[in-house]
C-alpha cells in the first residue's frame, strides 16, 4: 500500500456507539474475503469484489459471541483493521448451531467499495441505512479475544 493512502486512514475520523445513538456496539472484525469450508456461505469475510448478496452471507455468521447483545443493538459493524467496511442492520434475530456460534438475521446497510477514497455502497432499502453512512469508512477501534467485540463509549 503506498504511503500516502497509509497517511491518509491515519487521519480517518475515529466513530464509536453514540455517532449511531447506541451505548454498545457491537464490531465484527473479519479479515479478506475467503472461501467457506462450510460448502454453505460461499465466502466469509470482506472483499470489495462480493456484490451485495455475497457480502451479507459472507459477514452474517457463524460466529462465536453473545447473540443477545448483538439482538440488543440491532447492528453491527464491521471492520477489516480499524476501518468500518460494511455495517448490517435490523438484526432481530440469530440461529445457533449448538457450538456457540450464531448466525444473524439482518441486512446489509451498507459496504465500502473503496476505502481510502472512501466511496462507500448504501442500500437505501435497508433500515438504519442512514446510520451505516455515520459508520462507514471510519476508524472504529476494538479489542477482543474472538470475532465479534462491543465497544462502549470512550472505550
Amino acid at each position: 500500500m503506498p504511503t500516502a493512502d497509509i497517511e491518509t486512514l491515519a487521519r480517518r475520523e475515529a466513530v464509536g456507539p453514540s455517532a449511531v445513538g447506541r451505548q454498545e456496539l457491537p464490531v465484527l472484525r473479519v479479515g479478506v474475503a475467503e472461501k467457506a469450508d462450510d460448502g454453505e456461505q460461499g465466502w466469509t469475510g470482506f472483499s470489495t469484489q462480493l456484490t451485495p448478496d455475497q457480502l451479507q452471507a459472507a459477514l452474517s455468521g457463524w460466529w462465536r459471541c453473545d447473540p443477545e447483545r448483538v439482538v440488543r443493538a440491532g447492528l453491527m459493524a464491521v471492520t477489516l483493521g480499524q476501518y468500518v467496511v460494511a455495517v448490517l442492520t435490523g438484526i432481530d434475530g440469530y440461529d445457533g448451531r449448538g457450538d456457540g456460534r450464531y448466525r444473524f438475521h439482518g441486512t446489509l446497510a451498507g459496504s465500502v467499495t473503496e476505502l481510502v477514497t472512501p466511496q462507500q455502497w448504501v442500500n437505501p432499502d435497508a433500515p438504519g441505512a442512514d446510520r451505516a453512512r455515520l459508520l462507514l469508512g471510519r476508524r472504529l477501534e476494538s479489542e477482543s479475544g474472538g470475532p465479534v467485540a462491543y465497544v462502549q463509549p470512550g472505550g
